[in-house]
């Protein structure tokens, strides 16, 4: 394929995925790495130096950056950087998370357990298609809930990002900070999660996450 070169932003806070992506898109002449990140932040801040056609990131970067990942970053990315189209790169498996996240503006949405050359095929895509990509493992985690009700629908967008860090071990007080919420609306959003989702105690909303692909 042929044009001009396609210019690559990528995040991700593990080293040997970054690399990995790195040779992934080096397969191609067509593509450009414009720069290399470890988190949303350092993500943000070099496409406002320098702003790249496609932007691949990791959904959850818990690792060194305290301020900037999941759906937070999305909405940044989307309304800072239009022009520049997300393709995500996670090991998420939840459905609610995926589509919310493409209602945030991803374009398409691979998963780490897919070949590497679904990248490539994600970034091809949306260059040249208004649709949205989704990898042979994301699908089958859409088509499969698609045929059950699953509780996580339910969830606000805040809602679940709260349940999400809430499960990775953060405390209320630093889910606030990192969300830019008081300690109170956090506490409240847990507590109407835990209604919606019909558990009683943290324990069980702890599993539940683990058990949903929230983490």
């Amino acid at each position: 394929m042929n044009g001009p070169l396609i210019r690559v932003a990528v995040a991700d806070d593990h080293p040997l995925v970054v690399t990995a992506l790195r040779d992934c898109l080096h397969r191609s002449a067509r593509f450009h790495i414009a720069c290399e990140c470890t988190g949303g932040s350092e993500l943000v801040q070099a496409l406002d130096r320098q702003p790249a056609d496609i932007a691949i990131t990791d959904f959850c970067m818990g690792h060194g950056d305290a301020t900037l990942d999941g759906f937070n970053l999305l909405n940044r990315l989307a309304r800072r950087h239009r022009g520049t189209r997300i393709v995500v790169v996670s090991a998420q498996s939840n459905a609610a998370i995926i589509r919310r996240a493409v209602k945030l503006g991803a374009r398409a949405f691979v998963s780490k357990e897919d070949e590497l050359d679904e990248t490539l095929r994600a970034c091809f895509h949306v260059m040249t298609s208004e649709s949205c990509y989704y990898s042979p493992s994301i699908r089958a985690i859409l088509d499969d809930a698609a045929m059950v009700d699953a509780p996580a629908t339910d969830l606000t967008l805040r809602e679940l990002e709260v349940v999400r860090l809430y499960a990775q071990g953060m405390q209320l007080n630093e889910i606030a900070a990192k969300l830019g919420r008081s300690v109170s609306t956090i506490s409240s959003q847990k507590t109407v999660a835990m209604r919606k989702l019909g558990v009683n105690t943290n324990t069980d909303l702890i599993r539940y996450a683990y058990e949903n692909g929230l983490i």
